[in-house]
C-alpha cells in the first residue's frame, strides 16, 4: 500500500511534534529562549559555513562509487542526485525515499545499482560513527554510568557489528556475496553486483572520506553548542555529540529528520557532561535546521523539475 507524500510528511511531522511535546515537558521552553537570545553568533555562523563542506564530501563519496560503474558521471551530476534525495528522505521513515531520488535523477546509472551504491556510503557513514561513539562510550562508562551488567554486553555487541561492518566496507566483494546470501532475490543480486565493480583500494578512501565528515558534521554539532552553552568544555562537547549520534544510529527513526530522536539524546548524553539541557535542546534543532532542512529546501527545486520533466508529453512521430 503507498502513501501519498503529502499524508506521509504529515505522519511524520505529528510523531516529531509529539516527540519535541514530551521534550518540552522535561525542558523549560523560557529558558531555551534565553538561550538562544544570549547565543554567540561566531559559533552559529561557523557551523553554518560547515553545511557545505559536509553536504559536499557526501556528494564526492557517492561520486567516487558512482564512477565505478559509470565512469562518465560528473561530480556535479551527483551533487544534483543527492541534494534531490534531501527532500525525499525527509519524508520516508529511514529517509529511505533519499535512495529513490538519487535514482531518478542519476539517469546514466540503473536504480537497483544507484540505490546498493547509496547504501554502501550510508553505511561508510555508520560505520565512523559506530567507531567514535564506541570510543566515547568507554569515556562515558568511566565517567557518568554506574555500574551494570547491561553495559559491558552492549559494548561486545557494538565491538563485534562494527568489526563485521569495517569488514563489508573494506572487501566489497565479499559484502556482497553475504548479502546476497541474506537476501536470495535476483533484483537484488543484480543491484549488489555493483559491489564487485570496488576495488579495495576506493573502499579504504570511502571509509577515510566518511571519517572525515564525521569530522565535519560533528564539529557543527559542537559549535551550536557552544554557541549556547559557552562554558561547556570542547573536548566535554566532543564526547557528548559523539554519544547523541552513536545512540541515535541504534533508533531506526520515524519522525521528520529524526527530530524528537536525536533531541531526546542530545538532552540525555550533553546533560550528562553539563550541557544545559535547553542549551542541548537548542544546537541539536540547529543542527536539524543547518544540516537537513536546508539541503531538503535546496533540493525541492530539483525535484519538481524532474516531475515537471516527466510530465512532459511525448511528441508524436
Amino acid at each position: 500500500m503507498r502513501f501519498p507524500p503529502a499524508l506521509l510528511f504529515a505522519l511524520k511531522a505529528v510523531l516529531a511534534a509529539l516527540a519535541l511535546g514530551l521534550l518540552a515537558r522535561y525542558v523549560d521552553p523560557a529558558a531555551m529562549r534565553t538561550a538562544l537570545a544570549h547565543a554567540r553568533l561566531a559559533p552559529v555562523l561557523a557551523a553554518l559555513a560547515l553545511m557545505p563542506v559536509s553536504v559536499g564530501l557526501e556528494a564526492y563519496r557517492w561520486w567516487r562509487l558512482v564512477r565505478q560503474v559509470q565512469p562518465r558521471t560528473r561530480y556535479t551530476e551527483a551533487l544534483v542526485a543527492m541534494l534531490g534525495g534531501y527532500p525525499l528522505g525527509l519524508l520516508t521513515p529511514g529517509r529511505v525515499g533519499e535512495f529513490v531520488g538519487r535514482a531518478a535523477l542519476l539517469r546514466g546509472v540503473p536504480p537497483g545499482q544507484s540505490a546498493a551504491l547509496t547504501f554502501g556510503e550510508k553505511m561508510a557513514t555508520l560505520a565512523a560513527v559506530l567507531v567514535a561513539g564506541l570510543v566515547a562510550l568507554v569515556h562515558f562508562l568511566r565517567v557518568h554510568a554506574g555500574p551494570s551488567p547491561l553495559w559491558p554486553a552492549v559494548g561486545v555487541f557494538t565491538g563485534l557489528w562494527t568489526g563485521a561492518l569495517l569488514l563489508g566496507l573494506l572487501y566489497p566483494s565479499g559484502a556482497r556475496a553475504a548479502l546476497g546470501t541474506l537476501l536470495p532475490f535476483e533484483r537484488v543480486h543484480r543491484a549488489l553486483r555493483a559491489f564487485d565493480a570496488i576495488p579495495t583500494r576506493e573502499a579504504a578512501i570511502l571509509l577515510a572520506l566518511s571519517f572525515v565528515r564525521y569530522a565535519v558534521f560533528t564539529s557543527q554539532f559542537v559549535l551550536l553548542v557552544r554557541a549556547v552553552a559557552p562554558e561547556t568544555a570542547p573536548l566535554a562537547a566532543a564526547m557528548g555529540v559523539a554519544m547523541v549520534y552513536f545512540a541515535k544510529s541504534a533508533v531506526h527513526s520515524i519522525t521528520l529528520g529524526d527530530l524528537g530522536v536525536r533531541e531526546g539524546a542530545a538532552v540525555f548524553f550533553l546533560g550528562a557532561y553539563g550541557v544545559p539541557e535547553a542549551a542541548a535542546l537548542d544546537a541539536s534543532l540547529g543542527v536539524f535546521a543547518i544540516n537537513l532542512l536546508l539541503p531538503a529546501l535546496v533540493g525541492v527545486p530539483l525535484l519538481l523539475r524532474l516531475r515537471l520533466r516527466s510530465a512532459d508529453p511525448v511528441p508524436a512521430s
